[in-house]
């Protein structure tokens, strides 16, 4: 937890004012474009003015501040475990998966393939067992996986294999049907939903300034449904936005404002999550540069702009890299620390992901486990007060003596003091005799433990047998005894 007189940040009250006031400017006199002739329809209803030729939406300085206002402050995300759920603003960075990985880095080949069905399981029993993330799913496209089972089998897999919070689908009429009856196999009455999120929608608008009807769908019914999205901003500095990192904040904060005031036409107080991936337009490459230190300093900037709006914040932490490698780590740690130190909610899009979201590796996820809990560490600071200070501790032993033989120590000493769980700290000597393992070695062997000896919540019968019933209706390759078996 960073006290507010610790916090990072990057930007100043006038300059938060600034942007605030260039983004409704923007928002007035250049508006939106909204491909959705229902969306158009609701926003002109509610006193937007629409130009049905274009599809332009310009959004009056008066009614987008009233959504913002109006959009909730906090919320509750729900896991299959109670145990697991979580309040989005509690004071703590939660963090979570990669989204969605084509491409896996096999552990033990060291080969960067199509992620298959048993990958992606793996990666969830992973994310189950690791404190470090607050989210199970599976943060991979399975190869293996025909297109009309994937949602079932995606769903059904990520609920055997862990009792954390996970996102929903989309927002068109099948898929979300097939949510509302996963949630009356788990809650028993799908309209417990309404009070209880187990699934939030995620949804990035179209940079610069741009609304499809697929994203739209998401957020219209998810917000009917009283449940938070993710508006998430993935603009490109010198691509799909300005270059300069101010004016990509504009767009940026236009773009979700935009979207608050889209959802505040359907639900009285929008669960708006506001997030930022956004990044720099490599010109020598023409990539996105997600390792490169303007991602980081964009992201500080939305969770100050968040913060400044009083929503709930989300950032992305992440890396070019190619490979398991110290590219890989010291870009993730620099993004994970400052989202950490920025006082963000949440930091996602991270663990176990790399090449900009595109390849999913276990073994990096243990890394970037180490690396999570080295950044809590961090953001939790130096506590002083009396005992702390120990000046009673330091008289009692006197010069020349031995801390180690005082009983605060160990106390003070587990309470204060981090334990690496893959870091190597022995002598040179202990190293060699215990086989000389590299960082990536000893990833792997941390990998396998926690494999063997973790085990997901297990679902009651009844339930099994509803997701085996569901499955049964879009695919005849998988049952859930088939899914339970797999990522071992």
């Amino acid at each position: 937890m960073v006290s507010e007189k610790n916090r990072l940040r990057v930007l100043d009250k006038a300059d938060l004012e600034a942007i605030h006031g260039a983004s409704l400017e923007v928002l007035r006199n250049v508006g939106v474009f909204i491909d959705s002739e229902k969306t158009l329809d609701l926003l002109s209803g509610n006193g937007f003015e629409v130009d049905r030729r274009t599809k332009i939406v310009k959004m009056p300085e008066s009614l987008v501040s009233e959504a913002v206002k109006s959009a909730a402050k906090n919320f509750r995300w729900h896991g299959r475990s109670e145990r697991h759920s979580f309040d989005f603003v509690d004071g703590i960075t939660k963090f979570g998966p990669g989204a969605q990985c084509l491409y896996y880095s096999d552990p033990y080949t060291e080969q960067v393939r199509s992620a298959t069905l048993e990958d992606g399981i793996r990666v969830c029993r992973l994310l189950d067992g690791l404190d470090s993330s607050s989210l199970g799913y599976l943060p991979v496209y399975p190869s293996d996986v025909p297109p009309t089972a994937m949602n079932a089998v995606l769903w059904a897999a990520q609920l055997i294999h862990s009792s954390k919070p996970a996102y929903g689908g989309s927002g068109d009429d099948e898929q979300f049907e097939m949510m509302l009856r996963l949630v009356d196999i788990l809650y028993g009455d799908r309209e417990l939903l309404r009070k209880k999120a187990l699934f939030v929608g995620f949804i990035d608008p179209i940079s610069p300034l741009a609304h499809d009807p697929w994203m739209l769908q998401i957020l219209l019914r998810y917000s009917e449904w009283n449940l938070p999205v993710f508006v998430v901003s993935m603009a490109l500095a010198g691509g799909t936005a300005p270059a300069s990192l101010a004016g990509l904040l504009v767009q940026q904060n236009a773009e979700i404002m935009s979207s608050i005031a889209i959802a505040k036409c359907v639900s009285k107080t929008p669960k708006i999550v506001y997030g930022s991936v956004s990044c720099p337009l490599d010109m020598r490459s023409g990539i996105s540069a997600t390792g490169a230190p303007e991602f980081s300093l964009l992201g500080v900037g939305a969770v100050q702009m968040a913060k400044f709006y009083g929503l709930p914040s989300d950032v992305g932490v992440q890396s070019d890299s190619k490979s398991v490698d110290a590219q890989n780590s010291y870009e993730k740690t620099q993004a994970a620390l400052m989202a950490s130190l920025s006082g963000a909610d949440m930091a996602d899009l991270f663990l176990g992901s790399s090449e900009a979201f595109n390849v999913c590796s276990p073994v990096q996820l243990m890394i970037d486990d180490e690396i999570v809990s080295n950044v809590r560490r961090i953001a939790q600071g130096i506590e002083v007060n009396e005992e702390t200070l120990s000046v009673d501790v330091i008289a009692k032993t006197g010069p020349l003596g031995n801390f180690l033989k005082h009983p605060r120590t160990l106390s003070q000493f587990k309470r204060e003091h981090s334990q690496a769980k893959l870091s190597d700290r022995s002598t040179r000597q202990q190293w060699l005799a215990s086989g000389a393992k590299d960082t990536n070695k000893r990833a792997k062997e941390r990998m396998d433990d926690l494999l063997k000896s973790h085990a997901p919540d297990p679902l009651e019968p009844e339930m099994m047998k509803g997701l085996d019933a569901l499955l049964k209706e879009h695919t005849k390759d998988y049952g859930v005894c088939d899914l339970e078996k797999m990522g071992h």
